[in-house]
């Protein structure tokens, strides 16, 4: 079935870059000149070649809010140098950018929310981009990704012009895109060479993916690329809006960066949960693609970390064996990213982290890892083992499950597991230990009726990763029968 869908795919190609019109050109002023040129089009991945509309139809603009600026925000055009000077706008404060993507505009409450959260931690200058309300945005989607070029030029000339009229340094601007936003973003900062930072939130795959640099958002974009992946299958199997591949200089794939916690609702479960059909609509539609902003949103004001670690690949990392920060380090998703910037010359490295279903998204991740003890009467059991923490306080977090199932107990081995919590440990007083036998009725020789059974317990060891503090508890290599708790203290 693959196969053949490839084989009309290439055939549909194939007619269009011959029925398509390549080589056209358009300009707009100082805004300048846009091809369809390869590589623009005329590509697998860019197969129908489409040019920006002129800006007068776009009708870009600009929603400016600051702490002592109205609440709604004060409409700014671009090249409007009078209305910059008679904003609240002040060129000696970071100020960001935030842009939306396909089918929507600068006025939607996700833009909004960010734009407050951003003002609670830091006095700065926040612009909403529209470009969706003169119909940039909206169908056809070709249409909409040729459109991005255009607004990434205007968004560049409009910074030029804050710089002129305000002296603000390049350096202070953060433009922060969703999906087509990520990639006007890119385009922004191609055209401004030394702008501070971009962050690429979910940028959209189908037309970019696979593509040349020029056409997507890459690292050379921005002194600092940082962007979260939240829906990154692939597009034609898994209808994956977000790209896959590495494009910053630091790429967060939270939970694997395909399928998220919490998008696995039906539509009513979505409108119930969203508060009105239009919103809870759009969040069944594209639930995994919108948790990048949620993502980002959480860890402005959040004070847990959302710390990633650097991994090669989600099963590694979901299997504990890249809680170490090691010579590469952690780094923080979202707001905080910046901290983590890497040595110049150093790109697209990796980093993955689990999250919640609901905000707070943001986890603690700790590594637990169980040694058995050996004794001469040890045999192999088959399993479930779990944990419990006892913290410093006293309090109990239940018991942990440490496999999907049943597994086979052998004395001597270590197993691990990757336990998360929404709220951190801190110090631990005490590991307690227990597991359940699992025998088959259709074995006689598994029966408990025989025998008692029993393992050795060595030690429980714990890693912090948020703090890479860590911790062991000791068993002694003690004896320990099916459904009997051993507390294990700290050694």
């Amino acid at each position: 079935m693959m196969t053949t869908f490839f084989v009309w795919q290439t055939l549909f190609v194939s007619v269009t870059l011959i029925t398509t019109t390549l080589g056209a050109d358009v300009c707009y002023g100082d805004l300048g000149c846009f091809t369809t040129d390869y590589p623009w089009s005329g590509t697998l991945e860019r197969p129908i070649a489409s040019l920006p509309r002129a800006p007068e139809e776009l009708q870009i603009k600009f929603i400016l809010r600051t702490r002592g600026g109205p609440a709604d925000g004060q409409i700014v055009r671009p090249g409007d140098s009078v209305g910059v000077q008679a904003s609240t706008f002040d060129g000696r404060k970071p100020t960001k950018f935030i842009s939306h993507g396909f089918i929507e505009n600068g006025f939607v409450s996700w833009i909004t929310d960010m734009s407050q959260a951003f003002l609670r931690v830091e006095d700065c200058n926040v612009f909403a981009v529209d470009w969706g309300s003169g119909g940039g945005s909206m169908l056809p989607y070709t249409q909409a990704t040729a459109n991005t070029q255009l607004v990434g030029a205007t968004i560049a000339q409009f910074i030029n012009l804050l710089m002129q009229e305000t002296g603000a340094s390049l350096n202070s601007f953060h433009l922060i895109g969703h999906s087509l936003g990520a990639h006007i973003m890119g385009y922004a900062g191609e055209r401004l060479p030394g702008v501070g930072r971009i962050t690429g939130l979910d940028p959209a795959d189908p037309y970019f993916q696979g593509t040349d640099p020029i056409v997507r958002l890459d690292p050379t974009d921005a002194q600092f690329v940082d962007v979260i992946h939240s829906d990154a299958g692939f597009f034609f199997t898994q209808l994956g809006l977000g790209m896959w591949d590495p494009v910053g200089h630091l790429d967060f794939y939270p939970n694997g960066g395909i399928e998220m916690p919490g998008c696995d609702q039906g539509l009513f479960d979505y409108i119930g949960l969203n508060g009105g059909i239009y919103e809870g609509g759009r969040e069944f539609v594209a639930c995994n693609h919108l948790k990048a902003i949620e993502y980002f949103d959480d860890s402005i004001d959040s004070t847990c970390p959302m710390m990633g670690y650097p991994c090669r690949e989600h099963e590694r990392f979901a299997d504990g064996h890249c809680m170490d920060c090691g010579s590469q380090g952690c780094a923080q998703m979202g707001y905080h990213a910046d901290r983590y910037a890497p040595p110049a010359g150093v790109t697209n490295l990796k980093y993955y982290l689990t999250t919640a279903e609901r905000s707070p998204h943001c986890v603690y991740h700790y590594l637990i890892k169980l040694t058995l003890g050996t004794s001469s009467s040890a045999d192999d059991m088959d399993g479930t083992p779990e944990i419990s923490i006892i913290t410093q306080s006293g309090s109990n977090t239940g018991y942990y499950s440490m496999t999907s199932g049943s597994i086979k107990l052998q004395a001597g081995n270590t197993y691990q597991y990757l336990l998360t919590s929404p709220s951190e440990f801190g110090t631990i007083r005490e590991v307690r230990f227990r597991w359940d036998y699992d025998w088959s009725i259709l074995n006689p020789g598994s029966w408990p009726i025989w025998f008692t059974p029993k393992i050795w317990v060595d030690r429980v060891q714990v890693m912090a990763g948020e703090s890479q503090q860590r911790m062991t508890f000791c068993g002694f290599n003690s004896e320990l029968t099916e459904n009997v708790v051993m507390g294990l203290p700290s050694c």
